[in-house]
């Protein structure tokens, strides 16, 4: 096991759809997207699931997945040169960092499946969801942009709804029940797939956070009511 993962991380040196974020060079962003290109994002995306079906589902648009572990990232980076997908790439680099590799406002949405909850008090401020987080998401997103989680962790989902309030930012869509096969919350991971069986509940949230204006006040550049469905509006 130990030296297959040294031959994934001496393949990923080489992967032109792989950046290390250790060494990404200045402007990496836009020649693999393209200077006035927005992407859709997978934090913690691991081997990639959501990237990848959303980069097959939408060939015209850019989708970037983030990771820290290369041993993952090795497995959906090589799916995406095998099938193709060049409007799929991966970064590897933790996510508390994401501001030093995105440029801010380029990121059309945030997709954040099936995170660790991470139960134990002393570890909120690291979710994904935390304030802390969602403060630094906050730069990143284009107008309109929007934060999707998905989960089956109720406490989480609590945690998340309260997190976005404290910030300023609104909750769009909440949905408990089954995605359709046209959505894109109808992308099943592999943790989906093995809950779903399990009979759980997936929880799917979209939000919309607050853009600050030139004089400091947040703003939000987009109002919808809170609706509940069976699906989420895609990105």
């Amino acid at each position: 096991m130990a030296r297959q993962k040294l031959v994934r991380f001496a393949a990923l040196e080489n992967m032109p759809n792989v950046i290390d974020g250790r060494r990404d060079r200045p402007g990496w962003f836009d020649d693999v997207f393209g200077p006035q290109s927005t992407v859709t994002i997978e934090l913690g995306c691991g081997r990639g699931e959501y990237t990848l079906g959303l980069a097959r589902r939408h060939p015209d648009r850019g989708f970037l997945g983030i990771d820290r572990n290369g041993g993952r990232l090795w497995n959906g980076a090589v799916v995406a040169l095998d099938e193709g997908l060049s409007n799929a790439a991966f970064l590897r680099a933790p996510i508390e960092d994401i501001e030093g590799h995105i440029p801010p406002g380029r990121v059309a949405d945030l997709w954040i499946p099936f995170p660790d909850p991470l139960p134990k008090r002393r570890q909120t401020q690291h979710r994904l969801v935390s304030p802390l987080f969602l403060e630094r998401y906050r730069g990143l997103l284009a107008p309109g942009g929007s934060v999707h989680l998905k989960t089956d962790d109720a406490e989480l989902v609590a945690f998340a709804e309260e997190a976005v309030r404290s910030v300023g930012g609104q909750l769009l869509r909440a949905a408990n029940a089954n995605a359709t096969d046209q959505d894109e919350t109808a992308i099943h991971t592999t943790y989906e797939r093995k809950y779903r069986t399990q009979g759980r509940t997936i929880y799917e949230r979209q939000f919309l956070l607050p853009r600050a204006s030139r004089s400091g006040v947040h703003t939000t550049v987009r109002r919808n009511a809170v609706s509940s469905s069976s699906t989420l509006g895609g990105s």
